[in-house]
């Protein structure tokens, strides 16, 4: 898992939370009883747990998506291993006041919590990933187009198609951008047929240029409406 620089600052403060819990549980002069040792062993689990939270929600992907998305699990394990923390150091203290069960049953409840917290944080940001990639390519084919015709409009001199190409630019600007599988065919042809206007919008006679708009015009009219009835 790739991290930047403030993830693996946070990776690093949770290594010295560690180290110092771990010596001072030992170095401090207390009875240690079932209760600390049960305490003992859940926020060692609780910090190694944040501490693989922590890579994981900075893993791989550099989006900002990612990023956003990230902070809500890591916060999940930061929250998770704060309050064992605290609950480990009380329950530890009054060990001889509460019988072992009761801490167990929190520890067990609290480390589920955190679980199912983290999976769910995971799997919205891996579920809004996915949208933003299918997003991306489902506007690819329409963006381009517009890129293009906008493109064959400022290269144009020829004074008399000029507005019949600034209607389909506007045809092109307000088409539904998502394409999907029904599209991509008729999509496939205005692509060719942008690319012939292109090679003839300079050279080719006035009436050549006109009736290649309008081809592309009833294609682009098509795609538009099959994009309509197959959502």
């Amino acid at each position: 898992m790739k991290m930047d620089k403030k993830s693996l600052s946070a990776v690093i403060i949770y290594g010295i939370i560690l180290f110092v819990y771990i010596v001072a549980f030992f170095a401090i002069p207390f009875p240690k009883f079932s209760v600390a040792w049960i305490s003992f062993l859940f926020t060692l689990i609780a910090i190694a747990g944040s501490l693989f939270v922590t890579a994981l929600a900075f893993k791989s992907k550099e989006t900002v998506i990612s990023k956003v998305y990230g902070f809500p699990i890591f916060r999940v394990g930061a929250i998770y291993a704060a309050v064992q923390l605290v609950l480990g150091l009380v329950f530890s203290v009054v060990g001889l006041l509460v019988p072992a069960w009761i801490p167990l049953v929190i520890y067990v409840v609290l480390l589920g919590a955190a679980a199912i917290g983290v999976i769910i944080t995971d799997n919205t940001r891996d579920m809004i990933e996915q949208l933003d990639e299918e997003l991306k390519v489902d506007i690819k084919n329409v963006t381009y187009f517009q890129v293009d015709i906008a493109g064959i409009v400022d290269a144009c001199e020829n004074e008399e198609v000029k507005p019949e190409l600034a209607e389909l630019n506007d045809l092109f600007t307000y088409s539904d951008p998502v394409s999907n599988d029904e599209t991509r065919p008729l999509e496939d042809e205005i692509k060719e047929l942008l690319k012939e206007l292109r090679g003839i919008i300079d050279e080719g006679s006035t009436e050549d240029i006109k009736k290649l708009i309008k081809k592309i015009k009833l294609a682009l009219n098509e795609r538009n409406r099959v994009c309509k009835v197959s959502k």
